[in-house]
């Protein structure tokens, strides 16, 4: 403890804890290590990890493709948490303080400049993202800035409350990028968790949700899923008879059929990360007069309605997540890639739990 500051203290620089991380810029160079934790700064706090998501991010790494090359091994991944405090730093205020439960954002910026005072993180000249700039928090601990905390609402469960972040991405390609309004008809092209957290969040707004699925092997289970979260499901949509399209399964053929359903003036709104090499003739875009528009990352305002969000759905963590072992977490992080878990079910949300 540090002299006449109850409840704060400095870690200790090399204590390990249990994480995943890059091992090598290789497929499949991913691996549980014993991280060093880094000493506490003045405006640091550290964390106990409850829960973390495996995301997009981390599945890129996990198969190296060259978008993330820059990634460096020893990087511990991981961005979507739930924590509690356990450890503030000199220049930390009153809250956060130990014992709170908090969620991180993912993408952390300097909190100065220009585009973080406008609440755009991932413009920042020295922002970082969480499991791939700086070390994540797939792992027993964490230290981050206090300012990228939020406040987890009482009462949420901590398998809900792991969805915040994709949450906070999908609430702004729907709400502000995607500018959902009651009446309009959206379509959501999906195969994770983060579009149909996109599709409930649109149809909160007063919008006529249909999920677009494809013919295979997993298509009716996602049917029957989407089913019992109250979304319909449809493999073919008509020509021209969407107002918005919002991309979230990285897949270039439902690009295609995204530009072929919107409306002339339709928004199609890109979510996800694509893999180096997907392709899309833009020829269409011009002629339909298509907004075509990238919803990338989410601002704290973002964390904050989605946190809002969640708490009028406490149960969707039961329906989205699936929760993994930290000894189990390269095989989680190997069936996110594949989207199905051991015994081929479907898997839209893997989790890691690394105490206990």
């Amino acid at each position: 403890m540090t002299a006449g500051v109850p409840g704060r203290r400095r870690t200790g620089v090399g204590r390990e804890v249990p994480a995943l991380a890059r091992t090598a810029v290789e497929a499949g160079g991913v691996g549980l290590v014993d991280h060093p934790l880094a000493a506490l700064g003045p405006e640091d706090v550290e964390l106990s990890i409850t829960l973390c998501g495996l995301c997009g991010a981390d599945v890129v790494v996990y198969q190296a493709d060259p978008v993330v090359d820059w990634v460096a091994p020893g990087t511990v991944l991981g961005q979507e948490a739930v924590g509690v405090v356990t450890a503030t730093g000199l220049l930390v205020p009153d809250w956060p303080s130990h014992g709170d439960r908090v969620v991180p954002q993912a993408v952390v910026g300097c909190g100065r400049c220009e585009a973080c005072v406008a609440d755009r993180p991932e413009d920042c000249p020295r922002g970082s993202s969480l499991g791939l700039g700086r070390n994540g928090t797939a792992a027993g601990r964490a230290i981050v800035p206090w300012r990228s905390l939020l406040p987890v609402p009482e009462g949420l469960p901590d398998t809900t409350a792991v969805l915040t972040e994709p949450a906070s991405i999908a609430w702004r390609a729907a709400a502000v990028v995607g500018r959902i309004s009651p009446g309009d008809r959206v379509a959501v092209s999906t195969t994770r968790a983060i579009g149909l957290i996109a599709a409930l969040v649109a149809k909160s707004l007063g919008a006529d949700v249909v999920m677009v699925g494809r013919e295979g092997p997993l298509h009716e289970r996602r049917q029957m899923l989407a089913d019992s979260l109250g979304l319909r499901t449809i493999t073919d949509p008509d020509p021209d008879s969407v107002d918005v399209w919002l991309e979230a399964s990285g897949s270039g053929k439902q690009l295609t059929t995204a530009v072929q359903a919107l409306k002339p003036g339709g928004r199609l709104v890109l979510v996800a990360v694509y893999a180096t090499g997907t392709q899309q003739s833009v020829k269409t875009i011009p002629g339909k007069k298509l907004e075509a528009l990238i919803s990338y990352a989410s601002g704290r305002k973002d964390y904050e309605a989605a946190l809002q969000f969640l708490t009028t759905v406490p149960w969707l963590g039961e329906k989205l997540v699936r929760v993994y072992p930290m000894d189990q977490a390269v095989h989680a992080l190997h069936h996110s890639a594949e989207g199905t878990d051991a015994e081929g079910n479907l898997l839209l949300k893997a989790v890691l739990r690394p105490n206990g």
